[in-house]
């Protein structure tokens, strides 16, 4: 069956659904509905002014007035039941002699719309449709879904009407339809429906396209949930199972491990301890040990990464840490290289930046094995980079490389393990499907002595008076990061480039310290810059997200963000990272739009009020999806179609379970059924989801 074939679907409708995703047979019946409207109860016209004013009700009642404005270009029809009255206004003056006939004052009637305010009318209805009923009839509604329509499917009459209409046309007969339809890979074997209890893909689909109950909608909805994503988790726990059953047995050097620690001019915190113990647990281990360590911004992952590193290396091991920028890459280096030779152990950077002289001397290092470990950024996956004995891999910022990537790094040595980091905390649901097939690691506690950035929101009002603020500061060595979205001059002047705000400041006080970094300037220039804020030559810096990464100036306690509207809340808590890592209280100022209604203003208030990364993580989940988050987005990933990754956590527990369940047991299932869930394991999609993921 194609989109031809579907009656009231033409030449003009096609191509808007097209636009939409809706190219396929299936790709029509899985363009599932956004919300349901029950309207199977009446509403009594007092209380239409608690609803929203997006939200569908019908009202029942009879006409009392009917009636043209004095320009004849509305006609002004009031309603009323036993509660109050209530307008609906029509627009259309040819069809007004119709309406006039037909709504008879005293006639009774459903209306169905949503409510609006009027100042000339008062309170008024959006008339959506307006049903005559006889005076004794019984109102009977029922549930409406209700779809997503884009602007070039209303132009072609693609309407919320019409979409109903087809479907309940198309789920009236379930046999016809199957017969209609085209191969589906995805449909799960009857097999394996039956011993998990669960309804055919259609059945489910017709319940949520033409519902009786809103009971039906939940159980359809949670059985299309299950079937949707557990061909992923089935992968990520066989992932998981062969991990298990594979890999080299390593003995750690302990002893460098305590040597270093002890050498540090800090003390580990408790949940560094932890998380240095597990892994070290992990890596001894007989499989092949993947992990996820989460840790907030500033929580210390890497000394901690480093240590098992130094253990690996003192054991006869070798191990790279890739970094996605050379800023990053050169931090990690300079800070991890005297520790490592202190402990006899030597340490290589590898950049794409470094000169061909030295890059030479490094690829020899690593084959001959003379070089113990190695720092990096993506040159680390060059074809002509070859370990000795490559026994350890941690990715820092994982979510900045696909799995490819990764996994080319990893073939460079004979099963090595793995640790991925991310200072972006992953909330719970996303974690156990996404990197169900990784041990996580969590590090929620930070070093002692640092205090909580504060952060508040300012307007338009309070620049000028801000400026003034940070110049003082300057003036007493307090270092301060002025944010921005843009590089270049937005053409329809809604954000302030580099330039722009470089020009506001030094115009405000010339003798200002200030400099400018972005990721399109030259690297030397980049550098020079960062390394004269870091040294306090320059007291104010310019930037971009470039320094949300890799920046460690502990005299830096002040930040301002501009248009922070444009970031999301995870890279808003990153960027807030840079500042307060000294123990002095640092600030960071939101300078945004003014509207305390609008849902970005509360969305910016609720990140101001705390700075617990992992609070974050759920928070952005919440606002914005699993769609924008760690690059899903990019892969067009179908199996976030149908979740709710805030309020489905315990689904996926469950539908983790039946993937082991189906694993367990996989070798009574009938040949078909094996052979899908091998199918399920080799499919290419998922790859690509993986891409975006991790």
């Amino acid at each position: 069956m194609n989109l031809s074939s579907v009656r009231d679907l033409g030449t003009k409708r096609i191509p808007a659904l097209e636009a939409n995703g809706i190219i396929t047979d299936w790709d029509l019946l899985l363009n599932l509905p956004r919300k349901y409207e029950d309207l199977r109860k009446a509403t009594r016209i007092m209380d239409i002014r608690k609803k929203d004013k997006d939200t569908l009700v019908a009202v029942v009642g009879h006409i009392v007035q009917a009636k043209k404005n004095n320009s004849g270009t509305a006609l002004t029809v009031k309603i009323s039941d036993e509660s109050g009255i209530i307008g609906i206004t029509f627009y259309q003056p040819k069809y007004f002699y119709f309406w006039i006939n037909k709504l008879k004052i005293g006639s009774r009637w459903v209306v169905i719309g949503n409510r609006k305010e009027d100042e000339s009318y008062g309170l008024q209805m959006n008339r959506k449709e307006i049903i005559k009923i006889k005076e004794n009839e019984e109102y009977v509604g029922s549930i409406e879904p209700i779809y997503t329509i884009t602007e070039a499917m209303d132009k072609s009459g693609v309407t919320n009407n019409l979409l109903n209409k087809i479907y309940k046309e198309l789920f009236e007969d379930l046999s016809k339809l199957s017969l209609r339809l085209s191969p589906n890979e995805n449909i799960c074997p009857q097999d394996l429906l039956s011993y998990l209890k669960l309804n055919p893909m259609l059945y489910n689909l017709k319940k949520v396209h033409c519902p009786q109950t809103m009971e039906e909608i939940y159980d359809a909805q949670k059985e299309l949930k299950i079937l949707n994503i557990l061909p992923f988790c089935l992968r990520k726990v066989r992932r998981r199972r062969l991990l298990i059953n594979s890999g080299i047995s390593r003995k750690l050097d302990l002893q460098k491990i305590d040597f270093t620690r002890e050498k540090l001019p800090f003390t580990l915190t408790d949940g560094q301890d932890h998380v240095l113990e597990q892994l070290i647990n992990g890596l001894e281990s007989n499989w092949q040990y993947h992990a996820l360590l989460q840790g907030d911004v500033g929580s210390g992952k890497t000394v901690v990464a480093m240590l098992a590193m130094i253990g690996i290396c003192g054991a006869g091991g070798q191990a790279a840490c890739m970094v996605p920028t050379d800023i990053l890459a050169k931090q990690h280096f300079s800070s991890m290289q005297k520790i490592f030779e202190n402990s006899g152990l030597r340490l290589a950077l590898l950049t794409g930046s470094i000169s061909s002289v030295e890059r030479r001397e490094v690829l020899a290092g690593l084959i001959s094995g003379e070089i113990n470990a190695v720092v990096g950024t993506h040159s680390l996956f060059s074809k002509d980079v070859e370990f000795d004995n490559l026994s350890f891999v941690i990715i820092d910022e994982q979510h900045r490389f696909g799995v490819n990537q990764r996994e080319a790094l990893i073939a460079k040595g004979n099963k090595p393990e793995l640790l991925v980091m991310s200072a972006t905390p992953i909330p719970r649901s996303l974690a156990m499907t996404f990197y169900g097939d990784l041990e996580i690691l969590l590090l929620r506690e930070k070093p002692p002595g640092r205090l909580p950035v504060k952060t508040e929101l300012k307007g338009k009002m309070s620049r000028e008076g801000m400026k003034d603020y940070l110049y003082q500061q300057s003036l007493i060595d307090n270092r301060c990061y002025w944010v921005v979205s843009r590089v270049q001059e937005d053409e329809l002047g809604e954000a302030a480039s580099v330039n722009d705000i470089y020009k506001e400041l030094k115009s405000f006080k010339e003798d200002w310290k200030i400099a400018v970094v972005h990721g399109q300037m030259p690297e030397a220039e980049r550098d020079a810059n960062l390394n004269a804020f870091a040294n306090g030559d320059v007291s104010l810096l310019v930037c971009t997200t470039v320094v949300e990464v890799g920046v460690n100036v502990p005299e830096a306690n002040l930040m301002v963000i501009e248009k922070p509207e444009s970031f999301g809340l995870a890279q808003l808590h990153q960027l807030r990272g840079r500042v307060g890592r000294g123990n002095i209280k640092a600030f960071c100022i939101l300078l945004c739009e003014e509207d305390n209604n609008s849902d970005t203003y509360k969305r910016l208030l609720n990140f101001s009020k705390t700075n617990d990364g992992f609070e974050i993580a759920e928070l952005d989940l919440q606002n914005r999806g699993a769609g924008n988050l760690e690059g899903s987005q990019q892969s067009k990933a179908w199996i976030l179609r149908y979740f709710d990754w805030v309020h489905d956590l315990p689904l996926i527990e469950k539908i983790i379970g039946i993937a082991n369940d189906i694993l367990d047991n996989k070798a009574n299932f009938s040949p078909d059924v094996q052979q899908k869930v091998q199918n399920w394991y080799n499919d290419k999609k998922f790859e690509n989801i993986e891409d975006g993921i991790h």
